[in-house]
């Protein structure tokens, strides 16, 4: 099956001066600095293919941080308290401000645990009509981890704070690909009178210069040693802690192994730490934040994708045909199918996810068969012609 390909520049639209121009404000509690540690934010600039300016706004972080390409510019307003409280708390009023600023058209988050504190002010000061894009499974999150989606809040108070963003939402857009989160949003009786589902969603996808890496052919080299890979964060909610405990199990069993690390993030000095106490620092190469076109080399190289709890890398892996072995967490379950399109492992469980990577390994047809089966459905799922008309479904009648 040929892959996609698309060009790094989108079309664009112009930027002259236009009465009704379509500005998109997609806001978020996260850091600025974290996003750009995973490798490919720039996922958002395929939401040029609807609207004439994107400016995503993270509500954390360092002050004043700023980036563009394109109409698409990703901006911290942050302020000096590191993220703490009192950046949530000043949250509001600064979106405020930076709406009245560039006029949105159209209001996108995909925090479900505080939509309805930060987009207090502008809901009631300019009228705004907030879209909530969901893209976890709270409850699964809760029973694999046993950890709140904020990672601060106790469950039970976070239940309360997503049910109040669910009526602080005039629409809750799910793509047409989740049906485990359609059910767990048809399950509550306010999300379910404002579910809007859509043909897909932009951040089911790669950014645009992935695909235009996609399809450059790399020669595979032989080594002595199986490469395994993860691409993501390393923060807590990632469970990538996992990663290193599960190599030692791989070294104590004799598999000859490498994983190769792409990702930064607040948990890396622990797993560094673990890596040298296990004695197997040599083992685990830690590459750190890469941009997103570089990442396709490694995709390629590796003998399968690990993925603890991870979403665009596992859709990025699939698109290239990496076999994947995962934790059977959030959406995987519904995505992928043991023993046919991924090796699945008990969620939270480094062991099995080493047994099941160490049987993977020795069963290379089946692994190669896994991996050509999920690069066929990847790409039948996330056809890149469908998110101009995902993106009219979701924002269309805004303006």
């Amino acid at each position: 099956m040929r892959r996609p390909v698309i060009q790094a520049d989108l079309p664009i639209k112009t930027n002259g001066t236009i009465p009704n121009k379509r500005r998109l404000l997609l806001f978020s509690v996260v850091r600025l600095e974290d996003m750009l540690a995973k490798g490919n934010v720039w996922y958002v600039r395929h939401y040029e293919k609807y609207f004439d300016e994107v400016h995503v706004v993270y509500l954390f972080g360092e002050k004043g941080q700023s980036y563009s390409q394109g109409q698409t510019h990703l901006t911290s307003i942050a302020g000096s308290f590191g993220g703490s409280a009192f950046d949530l708390l000043l949250a509001p009023y600064r979106l405020l401000l930076f709406a009245r600023k560039i006029k949105p058209s159209s209001y996108l988050t995909a925090d479900i645990v505080f939509t309805w504190w930060t987009s207090l002010f502008v809901r009631i000061m300019l009228n705004a009509r907030i879209v909530l894009m969901p893209v976890c499974l709270p409850e699964s999150i809760y029973s694999n981890s046993n950890r709140s989606v904020s990672g601060v809040l106790p469950i039970w108070i976070e239940r309360i704070f997503i049910k109040l963003s669910f009526i602080s939402s005039d629409r809750i857009i799910v793509s047409s690909n989740a049906e485990a989160q359609y059910q767990w949003l048809s399950s509550d009786s306010v999300a379910n009178k404002k579910i809007k589902e859509v043909t897909v969603t932009v951040e089911e996808y790669s950014g645009p210069e992935f695909y235009d890496h996609q399809g450059k052919k790399l020669i595979r080299e032989e080594k002595e040693e199986s490469v395994l890979l993860y691409v993501g964060r390393l923060h807590p909610e990632k469970m990538a802690v996992d990663l290193i405990e599960m190599m030692r199990c791989l070294i104590d069993w004799g598999c000859r192994v490498r994983l190769e690390i792409i990702g930064d993030g607040q948990d890396r000095e622990e797993m560094e730490s673990q890596s040298k106490g296990f004695g197997i620092s040599d083992k685990v190469i830690f590459h750190g934040a890469l941009p997103n076109p570089q990442t396709v080399a490694y995709y390629r190289r590796a003998c399968i994708f690990v993925s603890t709890v991870t979403g665009t890398a596992l859709r990025e892996a699939g698109l290239i045909g990496t076999p994947i072995v995962a934790y059977n967490v959030d959406f995987v379950g519904e995505l992928l199918r043991d023993g046919e399109t991924a090796f699945l492992a008990r969620a939270g469980d480094p062991e099995d996810l080493a047994q099941k990577v160490s049987y993977a390994l020795s069963h290379p047809l089946l692994l190669d068969r896994i991996g050509e089966a999920f690069r066929n459905e990847a790409h039948n799922r996330w056809p890149l012609e469908n998110i101009p008309r995902g993106l009219t479904e979701a924002f269309e009648g805004d303006d």
